[in-house]
């Protein structure tokens, strides 16, 4: 799907950001891109930026985040190693489109993300304490949304029920994360869905029932089983579902039909 890889929300995983600033009174404030810190010097001159269009920020407490977010109104903000309990200020960027959060240590919720009326791509990744999202019911204007937890502790949340009013979904990503009600449900009604990247953590009849619900949306777990592209060790599948096997494509064969036949009576059932 082209356009996920043209969209901006991409752009910050690439790498291609400036030379870090350690004094902006050494920068032109015509400046449309930035990589600061929250230590960088002379933060207060962030105000006379105006054409700013792409700001990084690495590593900040909250002071420095208030202090920084209350200065810019970036299109586009990616900030790296948070140690931020309170994020309401995010919600007076009134022109940002793009945003990716990633590692904070003390945010137990998001913001009011209805203030953020621009707002098209959101990734959250690595946030420990995170534990409700409601507030992203209120961003339906989203088109990108991507929600993962860290390399070493899952993002953890009570259900995705939020995500059942993102209408205008056309990407979703849902990594390291588990949810205490394990229903893919609130996923079945995103009928613009185009791309669904989901780690395998759910059971299996969840992924079946979304894969009659939203036939259109590209995701590999809408199939009894996923080929690996690195096998590990003899092992070339991952039967889809939570807890399910990795198994040998060929040594295995006769339990591979068995999951299929499960997938597809779970499909048959919410098909009917």
């Amino acid at each position: 799907m082209l356009f996920l890889k043209e969209h901006p929300h991409f752009i910050f995983r690439l790498g291609e950001q400036p030379q870090f600033v350690d004094d902006l009174s050494d920068v032109d404030d015509s400046s449309t891109e930035l990589l600061i810190q929250g230590k960088t010097k002379n933060i207060e001159k962030l105000k006379s930026f105006s054409k700013l269009i792409k700001l990084w920020i690495y590593t900040v407490n909250q002071n420095e985040f208030n202090t920084i977010l209350s200065l810019v109104n970036p299109k586009m903000l990616h900030i790296y190693e948070m140690r931020v309990e309170d994020l309401s200020i995010i919600g007076s960027l009134k022109d940002v489109e793009v945003m990716s959060l990633d590692w904070n240590l003390k945010a137990t919720c998001l913001w009011d993300l209805s203030k953020n009326s621009s707002l098209k791509s959101l990734s959250i990744k690595d946030f420990s304490k995170l534990n409700d999202i409601s507030a992203i019911q209120n961003s339906t204007s989203l088109e990108l949304l991507d929600l993962s937890g860290g390399e070493s502790k899952d993002l953890k949340l009570n259900n995705l029920q939020p995500l059942k009013y993102l209408r205008n979904l056309k990407y979703l990503g849902l990594s390291n994360i588990k949810v205490q009600d394990e229903s893919l449900e609130p996923i079945c009604g995103l009928k613009e869905l185009q791309e669904l990247e989901i780690s395998n953590q759910f059971p299996t009849e969840e992924y079946a029932k979304l894969s009659v619900a939203i036939p259109n949306t590209k995701c590999d777990k809408f199939k009894p089983y996923v080929h690996l592209s690195s096998p590990i060790e003899e092992e070339d599948v991952m039967v889809v579902g939570k807890r399910k096997p990795f198994l040998n494509s060929k040594v295995n064969l006769q339990r591979l039909q068995k999951y299929e036949e499960q997938f597809k009576a779970f499909q048959r059932k919410y098909k009917g």
